[in-house]
């Protein structure tokens, strides 16, 4: 039994956690004890210990209600908990102040996905799409959610009215006779101006917004001044007293200093808070009443369930420890000078529930070293490949494995004719277990398939047989 036939080529893993996540807080308040904690929660995250690392998140949010890191990570980790109403609120509270942020737009869809409320999930799908457009993780997220929404009808919950707490005018009692005073002309236009605008710019009284299209130099409408006198006399509403200042203020006779986009209130963030909070329990009657049926966004964990069930049937562990002298070698011939080495492949079934076609993707393996023109024996040697669905017959086995955490490794391969093994995802983004993208695993296949025809890891980066690569992940938030 030849050692160089046995022997187990690895492809290293490089492991990235995603943690370039920044201790940051709406109210850019930092301290050092702050950050020691957060570091400690990514500890018992990254182990999948989520329940620890959200008492640690609480612990923070206590003394930093607003912090955004936080908020976001205590979010992921109630997703990967199934809790996912609780996730919901932590997106929302990030995405009141950072409305553009692309993990907490995700987390909505997700979140939403897996309440059932694929409408609501897809559009926040789609505004992370806009500030990520290649995003393959969005993108799965995104094709997964159309397709369910096609053939899948529902009847999608009601949002809370938003606009129940639009502004309204305000305007006190002492105004009155200001208002008197200029109806009468007894002070001048300017003088009304002025303190018109001192009292909108210091919001002592409230007037719903408008746009200002230019400054004029134009004379106060008579009616705005009638208007004026008739509301300090009680005869017309404070709406119609509104109307005419809201005519200043559009037609440039009043410049008022108003953000276009004011900072929210406390008070007006609770209430939106409070109305989502509401939404989130509406969902979750309709799921009840409705029975709603559910596919959800992320199947890695039903997928890894599975396959840990039927174990045995796709890691062939004890054939990977015998000898690849056991299986039949490929046949050849010769072609004006050129061998053409032929390889019969069985492919195990995949994991049932894996939504991305791995199979499939062999094929683009098989096509990448079919053009390639190799040397053996100071000959020139093609490759071709043909799947056999006779195990006894086949040259190599391709059959698919998960990593545990820290296992640092994507797949083996006898060199030269065996058994090959690729991974379909592990645990290394976020602690629970994650699915591999079609590229990721395709990179893997390939590297492995090369072993398999006899070639060894080599020192250029670029090359296919370099032995790391950092796969990237079809679902995870923190990709």
């Amino acid at each position: 039994m030849k050692k160089d036939m046995m022997k187990v080529f690895y492809l290293l893993l490089v492991i990235l956690f995603g943690s370039a996540i920044s201790f940051e807080t709406a109210s850019a308040q930092t301290t050092e004890d702050p950050e020691q904690m957060f570091n400690q929660a990514k500890e018992h995250f990254v182990k999948g210990k989520y329940k620890e690392a959200i008492t640690i998140y609480d612990e923070i949010l206590e003394m930093f209600p607003n912090n955004i890191s936080t908020l976001k990570m205590k979010g992921i980790a109630q997703s990967n908990l199934d809790e996912h109403g609780n996730s919901l609120k932590q997106f929302f509270k990030v995405l009141q102040y950072k409305p553009n942020d692309v993990i907490a737009l995700t987390g909505m869809g997700v979140g939403f996905g897996n309440l059932g409320e694929y409408q609501e999930s897809i559009t926040y799908f789609e505004k992370a799409s806009k500030e990520k457009p290649n995003s393959i993780i969005i993108n799965n997220y995104k094709n997964f959610i159309n397709s369910v929404i096609l053939k899948y009808p529902y009847t999608p919950t009601e949002r809370p009215d938003e606009k129940a707490r639009v502004v309204i005018s305000s305007i006190p009692e002492w105004v009155r006779p200001i208002a008197k005073w200029w109806s009468e002309g007894k002070i001048e236009d300017s003088e009304f101006n002025s303190a018109l605008r001192y009292m909108i710019e210091k919001k002592i009284i409230q007037i719903p917004p408008v746009e200002t299209l230019k400054q004029s130099d134009e004379n106060i409408p008579e009616w705005v001044k009638n208007n004026a006198g008739w509301w300090a006399d009680s005869q017309i509403s404070d709406d119609a007293f509104v109307s005419g200042i809201q005519h200043l203020i559009e037609n440039g006779l009043i410049v008022i200093a108003i953000e276009k986009e004011p900072q929210k209130s406390q008070e007006e963030l609770d209430h939106e808070f409070y109305l989502f909070e509401k939404y989130l329990r509406d969902i979750s009657s309709n799921i009840i009443k409705e029975k709603r049926y559910i596919e959800y966004p992320n199947p890695s964990q039903d997928v890894i369930k599975k396959f840990l069930r039927d174990y045995i049937k796709w890691n062939f562990e004890e054939e990977v420890k015998k000898a690849s002298e056991k299986f039949p070698d490929p046949t050849y011939k010769i072609d004006n000078g050129t061998y053409i080495i032929h390889y019969k492949v069985f492919i195990n079934d995949q994991p049932n529930g894996l939504p991305l076609d791995h199979v499939s993707t062999l094929k683009n393996s098989f096509a990448f070293w079919e053009k390639q023109e190799l040397r053996t024996d100071n000959q020139n040697a093609r490759m071709e490949f043909e799947v056999t669905s006779q195990k006894h017959e086949a040259n190599v086995w391709v059959t698919w494995v998960v990593r545990d955490i820290g296992d640092g490794v994507l797949g083996h391969a006898h060199l030269g004719k065996g058994v090959v093994e690729v991974t379909l995802g592990d645990y290394n983004c976020d602690g629970s277990f994650q699915l591999y993208d079609v590229n990721s695993v395709e990179t893997i296949m390939t590297h492995e398939l090369g072993h398999s025809i006899g070639l060894k890891h080599v020192s250029e980066e670029n090359n296919i047989m370099y032995p790391s690569f950092a796969p990237s992940y079809a679902y995870c938030l923190l990709s």
